[in-house]
């Protein structure tokens, strides 16, 4: 058979073709480190459009909204400037008295008519009868898919197509009861014997338990894994004899892996995942190979067909199936695709079934040619890039009109705040601001330069507070004060005795003979507080915080930042403790320049990293930072704003030109995404000079959370509409805590602009928590390497977060998690819906709902040519803005002159003539309104620069 691999020539392309599927695999990892990361990173290399209509065909997805959604908001001038590329290129020929550029107008604004026999007039009927007389008949139903299989499409397919049930309803099953219990991290009390030996012997052993019992097909799989442990065939010569015998195709063969995986992609993925990283899993995990992993979804493959195809009535050999599928589908009727679809022109342009005969078969088929070049694959994209060019109006105008409104005013600031740039830090930076122009903040990657492991006071191990593409290379740890040392130990000893009676009694519960007496006794003692819970979250939590408090009393910590130059060096497996003087002046240095906060220092510097706290949310990590590995960042700031107050450091620092006053205090601190709360470390150090100024920093720190809250609560559907801004910072404290709540925050669903630049551009703008905001100052970087640091690290974070609320968003059964209600935690390594389905990779709904679904719009104060030579330095940058993964756009720094890159080049951009509303506070503008607003400038507090 032509195409057909020989086990020879097979040998020398499987494992580029494994490869080549573990890249469109998943790559999250186990959620306890849910990192967000552009879900279809193994097409970044493609244009985006291109991209999207690859994985659309390959996991058969929709990567687009619906037409209807788009029409539904969509601008005349926007759809002519999507659509003119196209029109440049094709001629606006005539059809009798059509015009080809008419005619895609309309199918662009329109939906089609579709023709209904029972419904339709006789004018309509006449019509679509025309219609079926000029056009051909269509070619066999499943002609197409016999052409794809063994390349793209599998056996699978064939039989779906042919109404047969489908085989993976008897693999699947079996396949994931096995992978969760083989994979378990710790949910199971006892381990799955002969895990040690690897899938493949595992899963011989797992059948051999009571082969009688098995159905056939199982019977017939474990058959295959005796012999090929008889004839020592190892997993990578098993595949080639399976992928012979399914006849796959030689020049598809990295396709076709991919298909038969993509079954089950979580799972797949996972598998693929934890075999790259073991860095991921326990020491004493089992091992992982995606290669057997195939073996077993090819065997089960293989076996499952011969079921399925025996009921459809086929019981021949799986090589001559493709013969007898021809067959059989060729007898199903042809589709009249052609025949509706140039009813559908006809009646949408007006012409009556006479004009439309006179036209007659070879002006129809030049109608249906330009039907078929306009298909919905051709019509979404231009649709997308209108509804995109609708966004960047909306905010482009407001920020060119922002500018010619303002002024920036000049003076040391009173307070200086560092935020991570998350998107959900933008209102509680924009309400600090309005409460005095000498108000600045700033926005830095979240870990603010201090890649550490990093290991709590109540930590069992650390954890790397970095982004995921950074390898820490110093420990820190926090310690009790000398003084505390006594209270840290009776701590430590009660929190060891309560675990030790946690794990007695979670032990007795899952064991076969205490679990009768324990497992209801405990149900009993559990009543109480699960009710209380429930009906009072907030008081519950109150009390337990209380309790905890009075059980566990935490002593003053410190962080050990400082690397003691007598201890002795590491061994070659250990990190350093601390960094040295010179390596922390560095970090401090890089952040600082960074910002573009060099200089005007003010009395008081705050660092407030973040974090999120809810329950019953297996997605917690997702909530947290991403710039941390998905954690909390506040030990970052709290070691940042220690090396930020050393006076060795600081000498260091002024040889670079970054004077910091002797009466500037830095202070670390964390910010509660979820409830508004700020807490700020070591204020005991806080100098007594500096009192009154940590008095009202922490007032209108307290003022900005409050009206933060207030802001946010008008996405929550279910929040009060009455709320005054004290009972929305109760409201969001309450979600936090309540076990029922699916929703504890937003999550980045608002998230849709990156702005990179003076706070200045964006200062007293309302942008509706949309914008990463990143501080950079064009003016202090002339040899552009802050420049190369800032977008080498934010493109790929900011492209990754917006990229997966992205494809969650238009279709969340394949790029998201589905809704969080059935789901279960399996295996501490993801979620599935109910006791056995699929590893759920992406965003549960309940994160992307009000999500506008848009590339990520970078802003970017910094020349056209500056920000292509970053790109040209750094691959990454390069893939995600040349390929149109994100939108850019430049804002000259001196001139103001803005720029988007479109079709390879920067184009300028004309602003529009409309005028932005000023208001006098935000609440003003978005009181009572759910959807997303437009900019609006607040009058209060303009000009001052940050």
């Amino acid at each position: 058979m032509d195409g057909v691999l020989a086990l020879d020539t097979l040998a020398g392309r499987f494992d580029a073709a494994l490869e080549h599927a573990r890249e469109l695999l998943p790559a999250q990892g186990p959620i306890g480190n849910f990192v967000h990361h552009n879900t279809l990173h193994a097409y970044q290399h493609l244009p985006f459009h291109e991209a999207l209509a690859a994985a659309a065909s390959m996991h058969d997805a929709h990567t687009y909204l619906k037409e209807e959604q788009y029409r539904a908001v969509m601008h005349a001038q926007d759809l002519d400037h999507a659509v003119a590329p196209r029109w440049r290129e094709i001629d606006d020929e005539a059809c009798g008295p059509l015009q080809r550029h008419a005619v895609e107008r309309l199918l662009l604004e329109h939906e089609l008519p579709v023709f209904d026999r029972d419904a339709a007039s006789d004018a309509d009927t006449a019509l679509y009868d025309v219609a079926l007389r000029l056009t051909p008949h269509a070619a066999p139903r499943g002609a197409a898919l016999l052409v794809r299989l063994g390349r793209d499409r599998t056996l699978r397919d064939v039989l779906l197509e042919l109404g047969a049930r489908d085989p993976s309803q008897l693999s699947n099953p079996v396949l994931i009861d096995f992978l969760g219990a083989y994979l378990d991290e710790g949910m199971a009390r006892w381990h799955m014997p002969r895990r040690e030996r690897g899938l493949l012997q595992c899963f011989e052993a797992y059948l051999s338990v009571a082969p009688a019992a098995l159905p056939e097909f199982l019977r017939n799989v474990l058959a295959r894994l005796r012999a090929a442990a008889l004839t020592q065939r190892p997993a990578p010569t098993l595949c080639l004899s399976l992928l012979r015998e399914l006849c796959a195709d030689a020049n598809a063969l990295d396709r076709y892996i991919s298909r038969s995986l993509l079954v089950l992609p979580g799972w797949s993925g996972m598998v693929s995942r934890l075999e790259r990283t073991p860095g991921d899993r326990a020491a004493d995990a089992p091992p992982v190979s995606l290669c057997e992993l195939t073996a077993l979804r090819l065997l089960l493959d293989i076996e499952t067909f011969q079921v399925c195809a025996r009921e459809l009535g086929y019981a021949g050999p799986v090589r001559d199936f493709r013969a007898w599928a021809a067959a059989q589908l060729s007898q199903l009727p042809a589709a009249r695709d052609q025949a509706e679809a140039l009813y559908g022109l006809a009646k949408l342009s007006g012409l009556s079934a006479q004009a439309l005969l006179e036209l007659g078969p070879e002006r129809a088929q030049v109608m249906c040619r330009w039907l078929c070049e306009l298909d919905e694959d051709v019509r979404l994209p231009i649709l997308h890039e209108a509804y995109e060019r609708a966004h960047l109006r909306g905010i482009l105008d407001p920020l060119a009109q922002k500018r010619a409104l303002t002024s920036v005013a000049t003076g040391a600031p009173r307070f200086q705040v560092l935020f991570c740039i998350d998107d959900r830090e933008e209102s509680i930076r924009r309400y600090f601001e309005e409460l005095d122009p000498l108000h600045a903040t700033y926005g830095v990657a979240g870990f603010f330069g201090v890649a550490m492991n990093f290991r709590g006071m109540d930590d069992n191990d650390p954890a790397a507070l970095c982004p995921v593409v950074v390898t820490p290379g110093h420990r820190i740890v926090e310690a009790p004060l000398p003084e505390a040392e006594h209270a840290y130990a009776r701590r430590s000893s009660r929190r060891n005795l309560a675990a030790r009676v946690r794990f007695e009694f979670a032990d007795a519960s899952r064991s076969l003979v205490r679990g009768a007496v324990f497992t209801p006794m405990l149900g009993v003692l559990a009543t109480v507080p699960l009710t209380a819970r429930v009906l009072f979250p907030h008081t519950s939590a109150r009390f337990t915080r209380w309790l905890h408090a009075r059980a566990l009393p935490a002593p003053q910590t410190q962080l050990v930042v400082a690397q003691d130059s007598e201890a002795p060096p590491p061994s070659d497996a250990q990190m350093p403790l601390g960094f040295t003087t010179r390596e922390q002046a560095e970090r401090v240095a890089a952040t600082l320049e960074n910002v573009g906060a060099t200089r005007n220092f003010g009395r008081l510097v705050s660092l407030l990293g973040h974090g999120a706290s809810s329950v019953n949310n297996p997605h917690h990590s997702a909530y947290d930072c991403g710039a941390c590995g998905g954690r909390n960042g506040g030990p970052n700031a709290r070691a940042f704003a220690s090396m930020a107050n050393s006076p060795r450091v600081r000498e260091l620092l002024r040889e670079r030109g970054i004077e910091i006053p002797d009466d500037t205090w830095f202070i670390g601190g964390v910010h509660d995404t979820t409830t508004d709360e700020i807490r700020l470390f070591d204020l005991e150090r806080v100098p007594a000079s500096h009192a009154q100024d940590l008095k009202q920093l922490r007032a209108a720190l307290d003022h900005a959370r409050t009206m933060s809250a207030y802001e946010r609560c008008r996405k929550f559907e279910h929040a009060p509409a009455n709320l005054t801004p004290a009972s929305a910072l109760r409201h969001v404290e309450e979600r936090a805590v309540d076990l029922s709540q699916a929703r504890p925050e937003l999550g980045h669903a608002t998230n849709a602009i990156c702005v990179v630049g003076r706070r200045d551009l964006t200062r007293d703008l309302f942008l509706d928590r949309r914008a990463f905001l990143v501080s950079y100052d064009a003016t202090l970087d002339p040899e552009l390497n802050i420049l190369q640091r800032v977008l080498g690290a934010v493109v790929p974070v900011g492209a990754g977060i917006n990229l997966e609320y992205y494809f969650s968003r238009v279709d969340n059964d394949v790029w998201g998690s589905g809704t969080k209600l059935p789901h279960n935690l399996a295996g501490l390594l993801g979620v599935m819906e109910g006791s056995c389905g699929d590893l759920r990779t992406g965003l549960p709904r309940q994160m992307i709902e009000v999500h506008d679904p848009v590339r990520l719009l970078s802003i970017i104060e910094a020349a056209p040519e500056a920000i292509l030579e970053i790109a040209r330095r750094n691959h990454e940058v390069a893939e995600l803005v040349l390929n149109g993964w994100v939108r850019v756009v430049s804002v000259h720094p001196e001139t103001g002159a803005i720029s988007v890159f479109e079709r390879g080049a920067f184009q300028p951009y004309a602003p529009g003539a409309g005028e932005l509303p000023i208001v006098s506070d935000a609440a003003e503008w978005y009181r009572g309104k759910l959807g997303f607003l437009s900019p609006v400038l607040i009058s209060r507090g303009r000009g001052h620069a940050a």
